[in-house]
């Protein structure tokens, strides 16, 4: 709570700075009387974390993979999906206070106040205690918000001062993907020392948070996308980024489910909430018979990858969507919720599922389905409902003012312990990728994986699909992984099911939504108006 009211602080301060700008005051190109008062400066500061938008806020990632579909995207979401983004539509894409797909300018415009931020507390009269952990808090906010562009849109400039009102924006060209990684990296190491010796708030940057974003940013450098090459070194740095962080304080926490909707030992860092600071992921993806909003339903394409408890994937697709199962799973098609992965039941909600006392019908004419008497236009295509994040002590009505508090996870032990199984195999550890990957199968009692070569590569990157589903993980995966043209063959589908009059059910995969792909989706348009307002210093990605 303290936390909230020092951004409400800082939104105070920071319009009464502006307010005494038009007033003509001077200078007029920078926030004054912010560095000599403690508090304000803390709000200041605090006030920046805002600009790490949790995933509740951008709860439509998953619509620009293949995990979920969104009904109401007939734009947005689907824009991404059908191929047809361009340097002129990405701007449309999220809002300046929600910038869910294009990041450019709201980035920089955080980056330009966090420069500021560096220009002026040198000067401030605070003690050193004070000024290393904020001077740490903003490092790191910095590193991660420079993360955000480099894995959007590949090269990008590298700014790290105040641009006056006339200075010449026509000098700033795009840095080189190795030498902005090399600064956030450098960010991180100085920020977690700076924030070494200071107390541990909740909610607020630490050591930890700086090594945990360090080594998704190594990771990502490592892939095949970024290093075509192939260079082993950064392999090494990928994994001993992570390494640094296993064997502390964190655990994976016994319960997948509730790990989601409570503090506990497994995050790293994470987005908190409060009753008058709370978030609406119930409502937003709520079933609509419930009264819920109809956003993010799973996918048939996510359904099919969670496996039977035996290890087995259940089935696959022929070229007409027809179900081919896998003789070695069990799978039954006339029960095909029985027996799956557990993350399965704490990720989605089936037909069948019981979720506060209802009994989730997604069968055509059922109470959740298209042709529900409650809401029909909410209801899912997929023939599926979010359960992951959902807090089953809530409403999910999306008028309801109950509102809720579970925190948005940005970093987890899961996800490091995945980064290590992952940046091991690439060196050739087979042994230790294989011991990593099976840690985060055993807390679901998931049977080992015991693959090797190519075989294993695959495992790691499926389990990363099962483990880290709906988090925000997949857009970047599938691109640093250069394998979006295969992931994007198959259409967005669903699962249709027809009820008999004498209850039983059948079961056929649909055809949702279109797919399509260019090579150019593997990185993001710069927006056409920050080209022109460079005078063509900036250069457009390769095929925008």
């Amino acid at each position: 709570m303290r936390q909230m009211k020092y951004v409400f602080l800082l939104v105070i301060s920071v319009a009464f700075a502006r307010c005494h700008d038009i007033l003509d005051i001077e200078p007029k190109d920078r926030i004054t009387g912010i560095w000599e008062n403690e508090a304000l400066a803390e709000s200041y500061v605090n006030g920046m974390y805002n600009s790490l938008q949790h995933g509740f806020c951008e709860a439509l990632w998953g619509s620009l993979t293949d995990e979920t579909h969104d009904i109401h995207n007939s734009g947005g979401a689907w824009t991404v999906q059908r191929g047809e983004l361009t340097s002129d539509n990405i701007s449309t894409l999220g809002t300046t206070t929600t910038p869910y797909v294009n990041k450019w300018g709201y980035a920089y415009a955080r980056i330009r106040d966090i420069n500021e931020f560096f220009q002026e507390i040198e000067s401030s009269t605070f003690d050193d205690e004070m000024k290393n952990r904020l001077k740490g808090e903003m490092k790191f906010i910095r590193a991660y918000l420079y993360s955000e562009l480099l894995w959007r849109y590949g090269d990008v400039p590298l700014v790290t001062h105040v641009f006056a009102l006339d200075d010449d924006y026509t000098t700033v060209t795009r840095d080189s993907y190795d030498k902005v990684m090399d600064f956030i990296v450098e960010e991180l190491d100085e920020a977690a020392l700076l924030l070494g010796g200071g107390e541990i708030k909740k909610g607020r940057a630490t050591p930890d948070a700086a090594l945990a974003l360090k080594s998704r940013v190594l990771l990502y450098t490592a892939s095949p996308l970024n290093n075509p090459s192939n260079d082993l070194a950064k392999w090494e740095k990928a994994a001993a980024a992570a390494e640094a962080l296993i064997d502390k304080q964190y655990t994976l926490y016994h319960d997948y489910q509730n790990l989601f909707l409570e503090d506990n030992n497994e995050t790293i860092f994470a987005r908190y909430f409060t009753q008058s600071i709370n978030h609406n992921i119930n409502g937003f993806s709520g079933t609509n018979s419930l009264y819920g909003g109809g956003h993010n339903h799973p996918t048939e394409n996510m359904v099919m990858d969670y496996e039977m408890t035996n290890g087995e994937l259940p089935y696959s697709l022929d070229a007409s969507n027809n179900i081919v199962v896998n003789p070695r799973s069990g799978y039954d098609p006339q029960n095909p919720y029985i027996g799956r992965d557990p993350r399965f039941y704490a990720s989605v909600l089936h037909d069948g599922a019981v979720f506060q006392n209802h009994e989730i019908e997604t069968f055509d004419g059922g109470i959740d389905s298209p042709q529900s008497s409650v809401l029909p236009w909410n209801a899912s295509m997929t023939g599926y409902y979010l359960h992951k994040f959902i807090d089953p002590s809530k409403s999910v009505n999306l008028r309801t003012d109950d509102l809720g508090t579970n925190p948005w996870i940005f970093f987890r032990y899961g996800e490091i312990l995945l980064n290590y199984a992952e940046a091991k195999f690439e060196l050739g550890d087979e042994e230790t990728a294989r011991e990593y990957v099976n840690l985060v199968r055993a807390r679901v009692n998931m049977p080992p994986v015991t693959s090797s070569g190519i075989a294993l590569r695959d495992r790691i990157r499926h389990e990363r699909r099962i483990e880290l589903a709906f988090e925000g993980h997949r857009f970047f995966d599938v691109r640093r992984w250069k394998i979006l043209e295969e992931v994007s063959s198959r259409q967005i589908i669903g699962m249709q099911i027809r009820k008999a009059a004498n209850g039983e059910k059948s079961y056929t995969v649909k055809t949702v939504a279109p797919v399509a792909y260019h090579e150019q989706h593997l990185r993001l348009p710069i927006p056409r108006a920050e080209i022109d307002k460079s005078g063509g210093a900036l250069k457009q990605n390769t095929g925008y």
